[in-house]
């Protein structure tokens, strides 16, 4: 090898290792939110979109109405989870006025979060109900889902009372504690998982305090498409799930398949 190409080589080879972080898509982030999704979700984040624009309409990135949505582990491809969203409209003329905004979602382990929009503020959950467990869980604050004209990479806190009653018996508040919640809107990222390629709205949700003998220190990350909802996860759990699933194990999960349903006649279809 002749004296220019070994310098050629020595330049090309002292520039591959800037050029690889100057190419990382979420080398914006700091770097423990980065290594995180990079560790939970591989090679889904193509590109940052935005820094700084804040959500205007939660409903835009966390569409309520009546759908499913399938999703996979992104390192096996192995089914992992559904969510169902459905409508809890009161039917008019019955014994209290109709209510607008009001939906539940049902997650794995027989747990259903009822949810409340907010044109000022966002989308929360007040209730959840874990038939699987007999339980009422009640907060104190609602935790927040998606919060509305927020900064990006500015946390909301928010200290919420949790309550869990027995569903045959409310009056019994079996557990009861505190948990700190820390919502962050970290900006528009374009991610690619099974189902497509989609602007989302990265989200962190942190966690900590206790509810009875469970103590609770724990984050997750949401991808939140619009039109859709979340497109990609680090966790599903939430406040009212780790009174029941104490353990640490990370569950990620990428979206595989989106379906309307028909409210009216209880099928379903793809988009």
């Amino acid at each position: 090898m002749n004296i220019t190409k070994f310098f050629c080589l020595i330049s090309i080879l002292s520039l591959a290792h800037p050029l690889a972080a100057h190419d990382d898509a979420l080398s914006s982030l700091p770097e423990a939110d980065a290594s995180y999704i990079r560790k939970h979700l591989p090679g889904i984040v193509l590109e940052r979109i935005s820094h700084d624009k804040p959500v205007e309409i939660a409903e835009t990135w966390f569409p309520l109405e009546a759908q499913v949505l399938r999703f996979d582990s992104p390192a096996s491809g192995d089914h992992l989870v559904e969510i169902e969203f459905s409508p809890t409209v009161r039917k008019k003329g019955g014994p209290l006025p109709a209510r607008s905004g009001a939906w539940s979602m049902s997650l794995p382990g027989g747990t259903k979060k009822y949810l409340n929009s907010n044109d000022k503020t966002g989308i929360h959950a007040p209730t959840a109900v874990s038939e699987t467990n007999g339980f009422v869980i009640k907060l104190d604050p609602p935790e927040p889902l998606v919060l509305q004209g927020l900064g990006v990479s500015k946390p909301n806190a928010r200290e919420i009372s949790v309550g869990i009653y027995d569903l045959h018996d409310t009056t019994d508040e079996s557990y009861s504690g505190k948990v700190r919640c820390i919502w962050t809107d970290l900006g528009v990222w374009k991610v690619k998982v099974p189902m497509g390629t989609y602007e989302s709205r990265l989200v962190r949700v942190e966690y900590k305090g206790s509810i009875g003998p469970a103590s609770i220190n724990a984050k997750k990350y949401m991808f939140l498409a619009k039109g859709i909802g979340p497109v990609a996860f680090t966790d599903m759990r939430d406040i009212s799930a780790f009174i029941f699933f104490n353990d640490d194990t990370q569950h990620s999960g990428v979206l595989k398949k989106h379906a309307l349903k028909n409210a009216d006649a209880g099928a379903s279809k793809s988009p």
